[in-house]
């Protein structure tokens, strides 16, 4: 195995557990099926619950096979896909934080207000500049996925399609 055969393993391992997290905290409990499905419903008004839960396949799937092996080309292309929609969903949320601001931002008058719209002022800075660096690191990761796709994943794999459209792997091997 060469030096760049290993970078490229350390690449799908950590992609990989990195989608699989997000799969996990997706998906863990009702509570979080239903925020990701809200969530989802910022971009994808259509049946959210559908494209949810197909996001959570993708992101499992697709870090799985990334990770043993298994198809990693088709894997990754799955989360270079997942990764734009995401993207869209972070920055659809930070229009609708703005939106949030703007209507709870008159119901603070009173001599007391100063210090709560500041508040909300900051919780919104706040709240908009992570989504936005978030989608900003979605489109980060496709760089990341976009060469797994490219180069095949590399060695070692078990089975998955190499750069020149033929099976390679392990299991080619038996």
């Amino acid at each position: 195995m060469v030096l760049e055969d290993v970078g490229a393993l350390s690449l799908r391992l950590t992609v990989g557990a990195l989608f699989l997290m997000g799969t996990w905290a997706s998906g863990k409990t009702r509570e979080a099926r239903d925020f990701t499905t809200a969530e989802t419903s910022l971009v994808f008004k259509t049946n959210p619950r559908l494209f949810a839960y197909l996001g959570i396949a993708m992101m499992s799937l697709g870090g799985l096979s990334i990770i043993f092996g298994v198809f990693p080309r088709t894997g990754a292309l799955a989360l270079t896909i997942f990764l734009v929609g995401g993207a869209a969903i972070h920055f659809a949320k930070c229009a609708q934080l703005t939106g949030y601001a703007k209507t709870i931002e008159p119901a603070l008058a009173g001599d007391g207000a100063g210090p709560a719209r500041r508040a909300l002022d900051e919780l919104t800075q706040a709240g908009v500049l992570g989504h936005f660096v978030a989608g900003l690191k979605n489109y980060a990761l496709t760089g990341a996925t976009a060469y797994l796709v490219l180069t095949g994943c590399r060695a070692p794999m078990l089975i998955g399609f190499g750069p020149d459209g033929a099976l390679q792997g392990l299991l080619t091997r038996l």
